[in-house]
């Protein structure tokens, strides 16, 4: 449920932000970069929202791929699995995470530096992560994923990395070549237009790997259960909640035995009643 909520997510997001965004002519029709369907109002937004909750579904999954590894080598005792490897990947995917959620909140077209910097976490990281993650499913074979399932995930990967590449590579071509005043509205009328499309359309094809990639992991993670997390009170908390009811209780008791004394007709030896406040 939380890998198909994630998906969810992802897509629709996606989606509604290029539709308003085109719709409102912020971005041209013909392959913006995904990140250019969020900079402007008020599809930035929605990009935001959802590319947030998206991060925070990703490392939850994150987490508990790690621990299904981590349980994976308590049961099977000529495990394969390197723990310090496996916690590498597990930190490698949270910084692919992190990236997304940097990548939302820090527009292209007004801080560069940053959604840079977070798309490089998101985009490298992540094909490291699931490239990794194949690898980890090739040593659960047959156990917990199949053959087919392994060559799909370690395909997918590769894809991821070569199209991470033409993105990249397309990219450092296009953008010295391009002659207008907007970027985000390159369009057939400008140098590079060409090697531009490229670069976004191998862009689009890595969002669509990772969300492919993500998918793989559905069968998996439904054999997965989760128990809530249980809380204790402390001995020095569960003490002094003790003695707070243990006072309530015989400023009560106090209290009712003046309001007898009172209903007895007897108020003037009230002031002989001392109260008990103190344990």
């Amino acid at each position: 449920m939380l890998l198909t909520i994630l998906v969810i997510i992802i897509l629709v997001t996606v989606s509604v932000s290029y539709g308003v965004s085109v719709h409102l002519g912020h971005v041209p029709i013909a392959f913006p970069y995904i990140s250019e369907t969020g900079t402007a109002h008020p599809e930035s937004c929605i990009f935001g929202l959802g590319m947030n909750l998206a991060s925070f579904l990703y490392a939850v999954a994150v987490w508990l791929r790690y621990h299904e590894l981590k349980e994976y080598r308590s049961m099977v005792p000529n495990c394969r699995i390197s723990p310090r490897l496996s916690l590498f990947t597990m930190w490698l995917g949270l910084a692919s995470a992190f990236g997304l959620c940097v990548v939302a909140n820090f527009q292209v077209t007004k801080v560069p530096v940053p959604h840079y910097l977070g798309a490089l976490f998101c985009f490298f990281g992540g094909t490291i992560y699931f490239g990794l993650q194949a690898w980890f499913s090739k040593r659960m074979c047959p156990a917990v994923s199949t053959k087919q399932m392994v060559v799909l995930r370690a395909g997918l990967c590769l894809l991821s990395a070569l199209s991470l590449v033409v993105c990249f590579g397309a990219a450092a071509i296009a953008v010295p070549q391009f002659d207008g005043k907007d970027p985000v509205q390159w369009g057939p009328q400008h140098k590079g237009y060409a090697l531009h499309l490229v670069s976004t359309a191998a862009e689009w094809m890595v969002a669509l790997v990772f969300v492919g990639s993500i998918v793989t992991y559905i069968p998996e993670m439904r054999l997965i259960a989760v128990r809530p997390p249980s809380f204790r009170v402390s001995n020095a908390a569960a003490a002094a909640a003790a003695a707070a009811a243990a006072a309530s209780g015989r400023v009560a008791v106090v209290a009712h035995t003046r309001r007898g004394l009172g209903g007895q007709g007897m108020r003037g030896k009230l002031g002989d009643v001392q109260p008990e406040w103190g344990v």
